[in-house]
């Protein structure tokens, strides 16, 4: 596997050569730092772009060229990375090797025609398009209460904090859209264009050099931008855990504890706290927490455990009733007591490597997986897969339960069901 970095000007692009699959993969990102106000109206840019563009009209336009091009895939989503935001545009495609002559300049120039020519007119969206996105996402933010577990999510967190943002709900909000226009998208537009940092990941057994020239031909900006945003969330440690109830439509009583990780040194953000992590909750059957709610008190069918490396929390979620909180809560205090004191084997502590480990080699098996180790390695610093197999492997017990210290609580919160 080769790894390569093209310095554009106003953007990088970056090569990861491979033999391993026969289909390749192109992302390009768009980040910035987050602003809250404008999560909705990116998500309609995202859905818009991907829609349609002046080549291609309609989404009909899209399907048939994707088919044309050996059934291509191309899909662009908006997600939070702690403090910044990423606008993703992802193009699947097979291996030109398979396909006829001239296949590898159509796909790679597909993704930048619909981004540098939207289907805008007069300044404005095309109109039929755009209430076709914004009715879709109109009812994703409606769809947010329907699922317990993710509202209990949404909800603990911006009791945790809303002004954080860990809270922000990264589907968008109905005020935001209500105020979106095909006019007001233009701007947006020109916004992510002219100030969000670039970068291009291209995976696959191909001849980089041809494509970073065919991606220098296509895709023509200029305008260079500071790329030091913080990734890290300062989310503030309460001095003492707040509680709080809520009441919704629900058969399932959702219960969500929060914890913030007080000073974590690198190494314990990037290992240590995810086999501490494995240990507690989120092994599944061989976990505490699953041990103690559902095997040993059957007060739940699921538990589990989930760490939030760029916001600097911890989270215990369960399906519980609202009448076995005060019991939940003992029995997690237990676990995390246990974990203080080391009361955990080495055999646990062997299999939570291993699985850590496992998860890794499965990344490695996807051209998504590779495209994410590089890129956080040059975001953050996070060391290459095989450093992070080392590193995993020389995890002492001590530094596990020194990481169970650093863990306080911040919230406990339920979402229960109306009086049955």
């Amino acid at each position: 596997m080769e790894y390569k970095v093209y310095d554009c000007g106003s953007y990088r692009v970056h090569t990861i050569k491979t033999d391993k699959f026969k289909n390749c993969s192109m992302e390009i990102m768009f980040r910035n730092k987050l602003v809250k106000t404008e999560i909705t109206e990116n998500n309609m840019l995202v859905d818009m772009l991907m829609h349609s563009s002046k080549k291609y009209p309609k989404r009909r336009d899209v399907a048939i060229e994707l088919e044309n091009l050996y059934s291509s895939f191309i899909r662009g989503c908006v997600t939070r990375l702690g403090n910044s935001v990423m606008l993703s545009f992802v193009t699947d495609f097979l291996n030109p090797k398979y396909c006829e002559e001239g296949y590898l300049e159509d796909i790679l120039s597909m993704p930048f025609e619909m981004i540098l020519n939207p289907n805008i007119e007069n300044e404005e969206f095309d109109r039929r398009s755009f209430n076709i996105i914004k009715n879709r996402i109109k009812s994703d933010i409606e769809s947010l209460k329907e699922n317990a577990t993710r509202y209990a999510f949404r909800r603990s967190l911006t009791h945790m904090d809303n002004m954080s943002p860990s809270s922000y709900y990264m589907v968008g909000y109905m005020d935001d859209l209500d105020n979106i226009t095909p006019s007001s998208l233009v701007k947006t537009y020109n916004r992510v264009l002219n100030n969000y940092v670039c970068d291009i990941y291209v995976i696959g057994n191909l001849d980089m050099e041809q494509v970073v020239s065919i991606i220098r031909d296509k895709f023509s900006i200029n305008t260079v931008k500071n790329s030091d945003i913080q990734l890290y969330v300062d989310n503030n440690v309460r001095k003492k855990a707040q509680e709080i109830c809520e009441v919704g439509s629900y058969e399932q009583d959702s219960f969500v504890m929060i914890y913030n990780l007080d000073n974590l040194s690198q190494r314990e953000k990037n290992f240590v706290i995810h086999l501490y992590n494995i240990i507690l909750g989120s092994g599944g059957l061989t976990s505490k927490l699953y041990k103690y709610l559902r095997e040993e008190n059957s007060l739940c069918y699921v538990v589990s455990s989930m760490y939030q490396k760029y916001d600097g929390l911890l989270m215990i979620y369960s399906g519980i009733d609202k009448k076995d909180k005060k019991k939940c809560i003992k029995l997690v205090n237990k676990a995390l007591n246990e974990m203080v004191i080391g009361d955990f084997t080495e055999e646990e502590l062997d299999n939570a490597k291993k699985s850590v480990i496992s998860s890794i080699k499965m990344s490695e098996d996807t051209n998504g997986g590779i495209i994410n180790n590089y890129l956080f390695n040059d975001l953050d610093g996070l060391p290459l897969y095989d450093e992070r197999v080392k590193e995993f492997k020389t995890i002492t017990k001590q530094e596990i339960m020194e990481v169970a210290k650093k863990i306080k609580l911040n919230t406990i919160y339920l979402l229960s069901g109306e009086d049955k």
